[in-house]
């Protein structure tokens, strides 16, 4: 019997060697299994989105002709472009899927569209602008514009009564802004945020708190829905910056705004290169 013992511990160690083998195979074949497992793709697929192309044209719902200059953004991604000369505008990568497009331009109300991208195709659309008009129904109102309201003749009075922040045309030029909001920068309560698309937002006193935009007037017109980065900086004459309601001359003021206002005059509006050069120094 104890002869037969050394037989018997050699095929007992050879049975659990194979034993071993073969849950060793077993280990190898199920972690080959879960490497080749599409639950370590997610990662991968989440950097990798489809793109797509968006082209179209801009045209002002009036009188269907093209409008220039306007600004078309997609909200979903950011992404965004200018129209030329014929309206005509291209955004060549965009994220694909469903988002919301932007567009602006000054004297329109801003457009708003959703729209659906094909992925790796190219989406054509045409985005329409209606003017801003106000319409009241069987009444007539006769507007007399103040002399003030109509050109630059208020400015300087309106700058010797002390109120408000006020650029002339040789501070424009010597602060020489990249953006119109880069003029605002550094003022006392005045909060001009990140540049973000092109443009950076602007709140004045209250209305940095309230979370609402100033109203903007160009040569003495309310322009509807526009921000002063819409604006080019070569448009900047002269600017008028009220920050607060109490300060703000009542040609400049909207019912019920308490956000302030941007009184932008441009060099090409009536009257102002006479009216510039009649500037005393330090003013000219």
């Amino acid at each position: 019997m104890s002869a037969l013992e050394p037989g018997r511990c050699r095929a007992s160690w050879m049975s659990a060697a194979r034993r071993y083998a073969r849950l060793a195979a077993l280990t190898l074949v199920a972690g080959g299994a879960l490497a080749a497992s599409p639950r370590s793709a997610p990662a991968q697929e989440e950097t990798e989105r489809d793109t797509a192309e968006l082209i179209g044209q801009v045209v002002s719902a009036s009188t269907g002709l093209p409008i220039e200059g306007a600004r078309v953004i997609l909200l979903g991604s950011g992404y965004g472009a200018i129209t030329d000369a014929e309206g005509n505008f291209r955004v060549p990568r965009t994220w694909a899927g469903r988002d919301s497009v932007e567009v602006r331009y000054i004297g329109y109300e801003a457009g708003y569209t959703i729209i659906d991208l094909a992925p790796e195709q190219t989406t054509r659309v045409t985005l329409t602008l209606s003017s801003t008009v106000i319409r009241i129904a069987d009444l007539t109102v006769e507007v007399r514009q103040t002399r003030r309201a109509r050109n630059l003749a208020g400015f300087v009075e309106r700058m010797e009564k002390g109120f408000g922040t006020f650029f002339t045309p040789r501070d424009i030029i010597n602060r020489n802004p990249r953006l119109p909001s880069d003029l605002l920068r550094g003022l006392p309560n005045v909060a001009v945020g990140r540049v973000e698309y092109g443009r950076a937002e602007v709140f004045l006193g209250e209305g940095a708190r309230l979370g609402c935009p100033p109203a903007l007037y160009m040569d003495g017109m309310y322009q509807a829905g526009m921000q002063f980065d819409d604006l080019e900086k070569e448009v900047l004459g002269a600017v008028e910056v009220y920050k607060r309601d109490v300060e703000t001359p009542m040609e400049f003021m909207r019912t019920g705004s308490t956000c302030g206002a941007i009184v932008v005059w441009t060099p090409d509006g009536p009257g102002f290169l006479d009216w510039a050069g009649e500037l005393p120094d330090p003013f000219e």
